[in-house]
């Protein structure tokens, strides 16, 4: 077994919802420091929490988790065992050598709200950080905490990786732990983030990429992390983009979760998972339909006219170049998602033994598909893109939402081979690390969001849809790709990025965030800093090594 020994400066650490209770208002989150050993807190009034190395001659890491943290480190010739375990959502506990744990306020003032208690034992000195007031230390309950946590890891089933994927993977899966909240308010079931901070709350095309990954946690999970996301839903059938146990906002975003179902169903064989979603999905896209189709029958995002830079959150690609001097267009890829929707209903309602619902979802599909192929194919680019509804013409402009028909199936052959030589054109969209979110040929390429830099998500959807129409070759070339590009990156920094330059001449930190990075890294601060240990980044490294794992074995 790979050892996960690789520490991150900016690595979440919080308590998991799988391992019991958590609070969306009062949670103790930290992230891992970077010249310490010990984790900086987002609380009311933030601190650290380390272990001072003044006179260690080596410090050795056997688990860096987000949950637990194992090693020693060599003081004077002897090794001492260091730890910090989460015990409770507002509880650390672990040991360290007697003298040297470090508590300090970002203010310089304490918190009466935070408590650290401690006693020596022969180990060296026990300790126990909490928000709920003093907490009594007990031994036998740490090494309890030490060796659960432990545990969870070491049994984790997976298949025959090459060493440094394994090691990366295992991480993704304790990202993956680490966005997992307890059912609270709003929420019936177990929810997940993008991460547990800066984001917080629950998102919902976040949640669905999530739910992939979580399959590989257990198929439970998965299930919880979609319908958690359908206890959002307004009466109305509206399901926000965002929201907490007592809040959402008042837009949508992506409607990729009929898909998540499929595939889970797919996965699974739960027809009952089937029938307790199909009416909300149902309910769902008929709001979509109502509120965001034009009158010729495609899709439009709510954009943001009052904001020049974040343009179009409601299509998940806030800040991207595509959104900049337009207003409402048929879109290449809210029409081509819809389609995905109607094929996945199409399917769900076969499960279900309905077949006029198939019937009609079908044909909806057919519809979708000769409309998108009308109006959306740019014949002088050979690609798909944008409809402004204002100027009734083509936006044309090419983004990773170009290859989307692939996803969708409504590609002829020879669509598809265009939009396969566009992936095989350096001048175009093949990069070094694939995919970018926009051409490489566009003035506004660049480092910023997705204005140039890759997102795993694209990159999932895209090769989902080569593997539809054949191109095997160029799917499992590009998924590698990833997989080694994103491993590199995790070997090197030990955390998963929101994002990836796709020249590979800078690393993530490197790359702008809505304006100029700034360091040291600053997990408060994340309008100029790309996010460590990313939600759907980590769920789908481990989708990708899960589903595609003979492209990683030892032997390959």
């Amino acid at each position: 077994m790979a050892r996960m020994d690789v520490w991150g400066q900016g690595a979440i650490f919080a308590f998991s919802g799988l391992e019991g209770k958590t609070d969306f208002q009062s949670q103790l989150v930290g992230t891992l420091l970077g010249d310490h050993p010990g984790m900086h807190f987002m609380a009311p009034n933030p601190f650290a929490l380390y272990i001072d190395t003044t006179g260690v001659s080596d410090l050795v890491w056997e688990t860096v988790a987000s949950d637990l943290v194992l090693g020693k480190m060599l003081v004077r010739n002897e090794w001492h065992k260091v730890c910090f375990a989460f015990q409770s959502n507002a509880t650390v506990a672990g040991l360290c050598p007697e003298g040297r744990l470090r508590l300090v306020f970002d203010s310089g003032k304490e918190d009466p709200n935070v408590s650290l208690n401690t006693a020596r034992t022969e180990d060296g000195c026990l300790f126990c950080l909490s928000l709920e007031g003093k907490t009594e230390i007990s031994p036998q309950a740490i090494e309890e905490t030490i060796e659960n946590r432990a545990a969870f890891y070491a049994g984790f089933q997976r298949p025959d990786l090459k060493e440094d994927v394994e090691k990366a993977f295992l991480h993704a899966i304790s990202v993956m732990k680490s966005q997992v909240y307890s059912p609270q308010g709003v929420f019936q079931h177990r929810w997940t983030t993008p991460e547990r901070y800066p984001h917080k709350k629950l998102w919902l095309w976040d949640s669905c990429y999530h739910s992939l990954g979580n399959c590989v946690i257990s198929e439970r999970l998965a299930k919880d992390t979609i319908l958690a996301v359908l206890d959002t839903q307004q009466p109305d059938g509206m399901i926000p983009h965002m929201a907490s146990p007592d809040s959402h906002s008042a837009i949508t975003q992506p409607p990729l979760l009929a898909w998540s179902v499929e595939k889970i169903v797919r996965r699974t064989g739960d027809a009952e998972l089937a029938a307790q979603c199909y009416g909300a999905l149902e309910k769902y896209l008929q709001w979509d339909m109502d509120h965001r189709r034009s009158e010729a029958g495609l899709f439009f995002w709510h954009i943001n006219r009052d904001q020049a830079h974040n343009r179009c959150d409601e299509s998940g690609m806030d800040n991207c170049s595509r959104f900049d001097d337009v207003e409402e267009m048929e879109c290449i890829d809210f029409s081509c998602f819809m389609k995905r929707e109607a094929d996945a209903m199409h399917d769900l309602a076969q499960v279900l033994h309905r077949p006029a619902d198939a019937e009609k979802w079908a044909e909806y599909a057919q519809t979708l598909s000769r409309l998108i192929n009308e109006r959306l194919w740019d014949e002088s680019s050979r690609m798909y893109c944008d409809f402004e509804l204002k100027t009734q013409k083509l936006h044309r402009f090419q983004s990773v939402c170009s290859f989307l028909p692939l996803f969708a199936g409504v590609c002829s052959d020879r669509r598809k081979e265009a939009l396969v030589s566009s992936l095989n054109d350096p001048q175009a969209f093949k990069a070094p690390f694939s995919i970018p979110s926009i051409s490489i040929s566009d003035p506004t390429f660049g480092t910023d969001m997705w204005c140039g830099p890759v997102w795993i998500n694209y990159v999932y959807l895209i090769a989902e849809g080569l593997y539809r129409y054949g191109e095997n070759s160029l799917a499992d070339a590009i998924i590698r790709d990833t997989v080694e590009g994103m491993t590199r990156a995790f070997l090197n920094d030990g955390v998963f990025y929101e994002y990836y330059d796709s020249r590979r001449l800078l690393t993530p930190p490197r790359l702008h965030r809505k304006g100029a990075p700034i360091s040291p890294y600053i997990c408060s601060n994340r309008i100029t800093q790309t996010i460590r240990d990313y939600g759907w980044t980590a769920t789908l490294y481990a989708a990708f090594v899960h589903e595609h794992a003979a492209l990683f074995s030892p032997d390959e």
